[in-house]
């Protein structure tokens, strides 16, 4: 049984056979791909095809190869994923290290997530790196990762305890100019097809501290920390009990004329190990602040 299965559409009509994999398989290195070809593992309407053969719409295109065990074996595909999250470390020592997420990337591999930040902690030569916490997909900031088991329990102790102090930005809809902590409990429903989190006396408690940064004309920049760790807490918090969904909020805020969720993760202070650790915020982020 072939690993993957595909209808040429007519828009892929005359592509040569090793330029159509490339697009749709980035991952795959050269080598891999043409070992694919000679060996025959990569047909159309049931006969192998060479790697310039040009593809025809309708053609029932067929590899018979497992392409996760390529893409994980393939060493040029390693060294990339390495490079990528070299890219994004900004803290690191023997037991853990902490990245700047771009929003966007999401945690964990899912059922329609393929790239996301196990994907690159997984290259570690050498090491096995463990995921402690979490950030939404569309957050961005501090993401931090242990390299070993007993400290990632070590992390995990502190979090529950509440001793990794966390401080998020947000610029929200709306003119905030208090400061206060929000104290109430947030459960989960459905809504349609859609999970949502909101404000219930039958869910369980959330609070957030919260102080006002900069007033924006209709925005307001606020700095967040979250005192628990609920799902959605901040986002649910800004929009129902301040009134102020964070922009670009496509599930609590209504206002859609911005495409990025304006929510970073700034900040983490372990108490025990005295370190804090700061992630730069995202361009789009600075130019709204700077008001560029």
């Amino acid at each position: 049984m072939p690993s993957f299965r595909y209808t040429v559409t007519p828009e892929e009509d005359f592509l040569r056979a090793d330029k159509w994999i490339k697009r749709k398989f980035a991952e795959i290195g050269y080598v891999f791909l043409q070992k694919l070809f000679r060996l025959r593992k990569i047909k159309a309407n049931g006969v192998g095809i060479p790697a310039s053969a040009r593809l025809h719409a309708g053609d029932i295109l067929e590899i018979f190869a497992n392409l996760a065990e390529i893409i994980e074996t393939s060493p040029v595909f390693e060294e990339k994923k390495f490079d990528y999250l070299k890219s994004m470390i900004i803290h690191e020592n023997k037991n853990f290290l902490a990245i700047n997420k771009p929003a966007g990337l999401p945690v964990q591999s899912g059922t329609k997530v393929s790239t996301c930040v196990e994907t690159f902690i997984n290259s570690y030569p050498d090491v096995k790196c463990h995921l402690v916490h979490r950030l939404d997909k569309d957050t961005s900031g501090v993401l931090l990762i242990a390299k070993n088991l007993e400290f990632a329990r070590q992390l995990t102790k502190l979090f529950r305890e509440n001793k990794i102090e966390k401080t998020y930005l947000a610029v929200v809809d709306g003119k905030i100019c208090e400061s206060g902590t929000i104290d109430n409990f947030l459960e989960k429903s459905l809504k349609g097809n859609e999970e949502r989190i909101g404000i219930s006396s039958s869910g369980k408690r959330a609070v957030t501290r919260y102080g006002t940064l900069k007033l924006m004309g209709n925005y307001t920049l606020l700095e967040l920390n979250p005192l628990t760790g609920r799902k959605h807490q901040l986002r649910v918090h800004c929009a129902e009990a301040l009134g102020a969904p964070i922009l670009g909020d496509r599930k609590y805020n209504n206002n859609l004329q911005h495409k990025e969720l304006f929510l970073h993760a700034h900040k983490i202070f372990i108490k025990d190990l005295k370190i804090e650790i700061t992630a730069e915020i995202p361009e789009y982020f600075r130019e709204i602040i700077s008001g560029e």
